[in-house]
C-alpha cells in the first residue's frame, strides 16, 4: 500500500466515486467521517471531495438505469484507452454497463462488471488524472475485488490488464481472524508494483453478498474513525483486524455501501 506517482500504470486504482440516493447527505457523512472537503460541480449532480487541496473521489447520484441496484463505491482502473478495454472487458467474460464517454475536458470513462458481476470503472486521464497523494488521511490507499469466483476474477483481471499475480495464500495470513480463514487471496502488480487485489468471500459469508471492489481509505486513528461512522449512521461489519499493513476495519455507511478504512503500520 505504498505511495504510487502519476501518471497511472493501466490497471492502477487511480479514482473512486460513490453513486448514492441521496449524494448531498452522502457528503456530509464522508465530510464528517474524513474530514473531506466537497465542492459541488454545477454541470451535474456531483461533488469532487479533496483533503488539502488533493482530491480524492467523487459523491454523486446513480446513473441512468441503476437506480434499483444498491449505493455503491465504484472503484476506477486506469487505461490509455478506454474503448480498446471496454473490448477486452467484453471477450474475456465482462459486460459494459455504461459505454465509453468524455467527461468533459476531464477524461474519458466506462463502467463495466467482472464475470462475477463485481462492478468497477476504467478512467482514461486527459485533464484530470484521478486521486492525488497516496496514504495521508483520507486517500485511497488500497481496493480490492472480492467475490466467490476467485479463479475467474484472478483469469480476468490478467487478461484485460496484464497484471503480474502473485498467490498470498490466504486472507488469514493478513493477520489473526477465524472469519478471514480459507479465503484465497492474491495481489495484481502493475509496473513492478502491486497496485490492487482480488480475493474470495470466506465460505461463510452471507449468500446475498454481491461481488464488488472494496476500496480501502487511509485514517489517522481507525477507532475514533469507526465511533464516528457509527455515530452517523454508518455500521462496522465485523471486529477490526491487525494485518501487517495495518489495523483495518470494513464499514457500511448510512445507505449501506461498503468500503474498508485502515490505520497505516509506520
Amino acid at each position: 500500500m505504498a505511495d504510487r506517482t502519476a501518471p497511472w500504470p493501466a490497471g492502477t486504482p487511480n479514482w473512486v466515486d460513490l453513486a448514492a440516493t441521496d449524494a448531498r447527505a452522502a457528503t456530509r457523512f464522508y465530510a464528517g467521517l474524513f474530514g473531506w472537503q466537497c465542492e459541488h460541480q454545477d454541470s451535474r449532480d456531483y461533488w469532487i471531495c479533496r483533503v488539502d487541496g488533493e482530491d480524492v473521489g467523487g459523491i454523486g447520484g446513480k446513473h441512468p438505469g441503476t437506480e434499483a441496484l444498491p449505493s455503491r463505491w465504484t472503484t476506477y482502473l486506469a487505461t490509455a484507452h478506454v474503448d480498446r478495454t471496454a473490448a477486452a472487458i467484453t471477450e474475456a467474460g465482462g459486460r459494459v454497463l455504461l459505454d465509453p464517454t468524455d467527461v468533459s475536458v476531464h477524461g474519458r470513462m466506462a463502467i463495466a462488471t467482472d464475470p462475477n458481476d463485481a462492478i468497477f470503472g476504467l478512467w482514461q486521464a486527459t485533464d484530470h488524472i484521478g486521486t492525488g497523494r497516496r496514504s495521508e488521511p483520507g486517500m485511497l490507499v488500497w481496493s480490492e475485488a472480492l467475490s466467490r469466483g476467485y479463479d475467474e476474477a484472478k483469469a480476468f483481471y490478467t487478461k484485460v490488464f496484464g497484471y503480474r499475480v502473485e498467490e498470498i495464500g490466504t486472507t488469514s495470513d493478513f493477520g489473526p481472524g477465524d472469519q478471514y480463514a480459507d479465503a484465497r487471496y492474491a495481489a495484481l502488480y502493475a509496473a513492478g508494483r502491486p497496485v490492487a487485489g482480488t480475493g474470495e468471500f470466506h465460505p461463510d459469508m452471507p449468500a446475498e453478498t454481491r461481488a464488488h471492489w472494496l476500496p480501502y481509505f487511509a485514517t489517522a486513528d481507525l477507532d475514533d474513525t469507526v465511533t464516528r461512522a457509527e455515530r452517523t449512521g454508518g455500521r462496522l461489519r465485523g471486529d477490526p483486524l491487525d494485518t501487517d499493513f495495518g489495523r483495518m476495519a470494513v464499514l457500511t455507511d448510512p445507505e449501506s455501501a461498503v468500503f474498508a478504512v485502515i490505520q497505516l503500520s509506520v
